[in-house]
């Protein structure tokens, strides 16, 4: 049986970071769903791939990139850039078709202009795309300084229509509960998906991206030897990942309805430890499409996780991919390992080789052990400490009002806002009544302010009709706060209905819907300064 085994790994050793990638994501999950009730609903699974469906997309692009032996660090501000401009042209009343095609276009041409560079130029990938991801960043800045927001009926038709899944309807209207379903852009993610992994095992130009890559760029050169049109490819692999880029942009501006020069900080790192997660070598040459899907899906599942546990930072998500990436980085490097010293031509050279197996996994070993023994003291360390570290240096993040918010709306509040935690550490209570009279309170400090009636009707009209709130939408998520979130509490009632929720800045569990009823009252709060 062991033998078996070992002789089954040892011929399909090449699958094994994709297998494992994918056992360990359908592992987690399942571990999941055992211990909280609520991974069990089938809609809690399908919004892995909403919440994910632009990192897939852009992942699929980098695997081509990375397949050549090279990178692309400029996918974050690409992303940005086009929910910028698409959300600005659309405020200007373009027509939105043009707008989605002129997005694909702008991609594709800085995808070219720093293929083109790398290609015919000799400019490392790292430096030109840095530069790429500079430009498209501060471009975001000189056509908008602030969030747009994006009110078009053809994107909001693009961002909300559901697609349901055909068998868990029927079961689902058995049961009584909402129908799961998934939203166009997964479906996008998807199909494209589909294609890639077609063009890359089935082409001509996929067998050309995987004999340029490897092998310390020595690839490459033997390609040219053999007549493959090296420079063509890498420019066209440089502008489909442009490509991509623009449409994971399109995606998430379809998810959050608007543009920002801030939005997906750092998307770029986690796109490449999903390719690198999903059993791509970093070197090139070496990996699979399919691999970074399951490679997205760990980092999703993750992230469910840490959101139904509760007492953990979001920041935490980040702690566990970089342990991830470098193990697979280490099983990679075995791996890689173990082929060359199939090579050796002696017995002295193959030792050697082992050797320096035994050395690499039990330096990995170590690290990973000193890794995990660093987090959990320096968890039990702030715990220690949390009694002799002033107000001034630790925010200690005060429990939600739900009390105080609750008389509040028998006093006849129509909306009741609590904030807490944040840069500065705040605890601010708001009520907002009918007549236009707001209030705030952080248990210092009272302030009031006086807007119109009419507002105050627009406000819940919005909140509950264009945004959703008294509906399955609309759900509360948690999260132990980061230093620069904030957590929100707000309680709503308007036609008889009432309904409260929670959130926390910081990370993409929130329903889109909440951010938004955030964004039309927040700007109407009379401002409270920080309590001495």
């Amino acid at each position: 049986m062991v033998q078996t085994i070992g002789s089954f790994f040892s011929r399909n050793r090449k699958f094994i970071p994709l297998m494992s990638t994918a056992l360990l994501a359908l592992v987690a999950y399942g571990i999941g769903a055992y211990f909280f009730v609520g991974m069990r609903n089938p809609q809690v699974f399908f919004n892995l791939f909403r919440n994910s469906s632009w990192l897939l997309i852009s992942g699929i692009g980098m695997t081509f990139v990375i397949l050549t032996g090279g990178i692309d660090l400029s996918v974050s501000g690409v992303v940005a850039l086009t929910t910028v401009a698409s959300a600005v042209l659309l405020r200007e009343g373009w027509n939105p078709w043009f707008v989605v095609f002129l997005m694909l276009v702008m991609g594709m041409a800085l995808g070219a202009t720093m293929g083109s560079f790398i290609t015919y130029l000799k400019v490392q990938p790292f430096i030109a795309t840095l530069a790429g991801m500079w430009f498209a960043r501060g471009m975001c800045f000189f056509i908008s300084d602030d969030a747009v927001t994006i009110d078009n009926p053809v994107f909001q038709i693009l961002g909300k229509t559901k697609i349901l899944i055909p068998g868990l309807k029927e079961l689902a209207d058995q049961q009584g509960t909402p129908a799961p379903y998934i939203s166009i852009p997964v479906m996008v993610a998807f199909t494209l998906l589909g294609i890639a992994i077609f063009v890359a095992h089935y082409t001509r130009f996929g067998r050309t991206v995987y004999a340029i890559g490897g092998n310390e760029g020595r690839n490459e050169q033997s390609a040219r030897l053999m007549g493959l049109p090296v420079n063509r490819t890498k420019m066209l692999v440089y502008t489909f990942n442009g490509f991509c880029s623009a449409l994971a942009g399109l995606s998430f501006s379809l998810f959050v309805s608007s543009g920002h020069g801030l939005y997906a900080p750092g998307l770029e790192l986690e796109v490449i430890a999903s390719v690198v997660m999903g059993g791509t070598m970093l070197t090139g040459g070496s990996g699979y499409v399919f691999g970074t899907f399951f490679g997205v899906l760990v980092l999703a599942v993750t992230q469910a996780l840490i959101q139904f546990i509760g007492s953990l930072s979001s920041w935490w998500t980040k702690i566990v991919i970089g342990i991830l990436t470098l193990m697979f980085i280490g099983v990679q490097t075995v791996l890689a390992n173990r082929k060359s010293g199939k090579t050796a031509q002696t017995t002295q050279e193959l030792l050697a080789v082992q050797h320096k197996q035994r050395r690499l996994a039990l330096g990995i070993g170590i690290i990973v052990v000193l890794a995990v023994a660093a987090i959990f003291s320096l968890s039990k360390f702030r715990r220690n400490s949390s009694n002799e570290t002033t107000a001034d240096t630790q925010c200690v993040v005060a429990p939600f009002r739900e009390v105080e918010a609750a008389n509040l709306v028998k006093d006849g509040a129509v909306i009741v806002y609590h904030r807490t935690a944040g840069p500065q550490c705040v605890d601010e209570l708001f009520a907002i009544y009918p007549d236009g009279r707001i209030t705030g309170s952080d248990g210092v400090k009272e302030v009031e302010k006086q807007i119109a009636p009419e507002e105050v009707e627009q406000l819940l009209v919005a909140i509950s009709v264009e945004h959703l709130w008294f509906t399955n939408e609309i759900y509360s998520t948690y999260l132990n706060p980061c230093r620069q979130c904030f957590a929100h509490y707000i309680d709503i009632s308007y036609n008889g209905q009432a309904k409260s929720a929670t959130g926390v800045d910081g990370t993409t569990a929130m329903p889109p819907g909440y951010a938004f009823a955030l964004a039309e009252i927040r700007p109407l709060l009379p401002e409270i300064n920080p309590a001495p």
